[in-house]
């Protein structure tokens, strides 16, 4: 318990750290006294070097949910493939992909994705309309999400996240001087993002759409951008959200399903209470690895989006705590890189991305933590690291290699300067 507690206490002191030097409310201010930037900047601009603690964390989170994967795919996969290594042998080939993913997103210059971010927002454009080519668009679950690619499949909605997420920090960086005006604030963070936030709609992705909106908004947060306009932002998206969800009968049925799953105890309501029964058979110390029943045929996706049940059964609730507790860590990691990238090197764009990066990364690990623990309906999102699937695997990694590149500071760009 006292390691949770300091996980926790360093967690806000690296949030104390940004708020100290640079609070969002008082952000803007002090971006107008900075005006010439990055580069003339009173903080040191040494690297810190890799960040091995970071890598470590997330090489750890990849091996335990290789560990359960094939757990919690073993038996279905012999049922559906006749060949029960199925699903564990393509996650350590989409591991490995996954790494070599972490790598380039390490060795290129963060700064570079400035340059880059209009073209590859418009190859994720053609991607996602990709998606209603006969042929190409795969069609699964009631939702048109992945490519075909012949050998492999992708999910053009896991790049559009990264993509999104780099034009909002460019936006954000490039306006600083006038993120407080709602033209330049929320209106123009959001006017280009919006047409790919439609198309992920129409799919249907709402999981994909609400996440991105989600860090988009706790970037303005973090920019200084004006509190009313955000909060009727917020407000405005809050009523679009209810009225996407009540027109759509399957997201109703979801939602109601969420309120009372007992209501369709064998329908809608039926993963959620399975998920729920797990965990509860777990109990504190989990049933054993390997031993838990609810990945035979009971538990619908139980090596995807519901793994964490299959953790809570098999290795009870210290191991969700673990879970938990690892998720927590990387967040305080993440920050903190984002934070000394304006703290230490005065680099507004690294803040940006660095902190956009962790937000997405967290917000779908404690969204799908919370789905699987019945505290939010169904999303569709995977836990990141853990679940099985090869879109979700190597683009978290490729995040995680573009985090560690922004810890090591802007060394010296130039790109950024002539944006500016």
């Amino acid at each position: 318990m006292k390691s949770v507690v300091t996980i926790l206490s360093r967690l806000f002191r690296s949030f104390s750290l940004v708020f100290k030097e640079a609070p969002s409310w008082k952000l803007l201010s002090l971006i107008r006294r900075q005006k010439n930037d990055i580069h003339s900047c009173p903080w040191p601009t040494q690297s810190r070097g890799f960040d091995w603690v970071l890598f470590a964390v997330v090489v750890s989170a990849v091996l335990f949910g290789l560990l359960m994967v094939y757990s919690s795919s073993f038996i279905f996969a012999q049922e559906r493939t006749g060949d029960g290594y199925a699903f564990i042998k393509r996650q350590v080939i989409y591991a490995a992909m996954g790494f070599c993913a972490l790598f380039f997103g390490y060795r290129v210059h963060y700064h570079q994705w400035l340059k880059w971010s209009y073209q590859i927002l418009g190859i994720i454009f053609v991607l996602l309309f990709a998606l209603w080519i006969p042929g190409l668009g795969v069609k699964a679950g009631g939702a048109t999400r992945w490519l075909n690619l012949g050998i492999f499949r992708v999910q053009p909605a896991e790049l559009c996240k990264v993509a999104f997420i780099l034009f909002v920090s460019r936006h954000l960086y490039l306006k600083r001087d006038r993120i407080h005006l709602f033209r330049a604030g929320v209106l123009g963070t959001f006017l280009v993002p919006l047409p790919g936030l439609i198309l992920l709609l129409l799919h249907p992705d709402f999981g994909s759409a609400a996440v991105i909106v989600f860090v988009t908004l706790g970037l303005l947060f973090l920019s200084g951008a004006n509190r009313k306009h955000l909060i009727l932002t917020s407000g405005l998206g809050l009523i679009a959200g209810i009225v996407l969800i009540a027109s759509s009968p399957y997201r109703w049925a979801r939602f109601t399903a969420f309120l009372d799953p007992w209501k369709d105890p064998t329908g809608k309501g039926f993963q959620v209470l399975q998920s729920l029964v797990g965990i509860h058979n777990g109990s504190l110390w989990g049933v054993g690895l390997g031993n838990g029943k609810e990945k035979l045929f009971f538990l619908p996706e139980a090596h995807n989006d519901f793994i964490l049940a299959v953790v809570g059964e098999e290795l009870g609730f210290f191991g969700l705590a673990g879970v938990i507790a690892l998720f927590t860590f990387f967040l305080y990691r993440g920050f903190r890189i984002a934070s000394r990238s304006w703290v230490r090197h005065g680099d507004l764009f690294g803040f940006f991305f660095g902190a956009g990066l962790t937000l997405l990364i967290g917000i779908q690990a404690f969204t799908n933590i919370a789905v699987v623990l019945g505290l939010l309906p169904t999303k569709g999102l995977s836990l990141p690291f853990v679940s099985y699937g090869g879109s979700s695997l190597v683009v978290n990694l490729f995040v995680v290699g573009i985090l560690l590149n922004i810890g090591l500071g802007p060394r010296n760009s130039k790109i950024s300067e002539k944006l500016s």
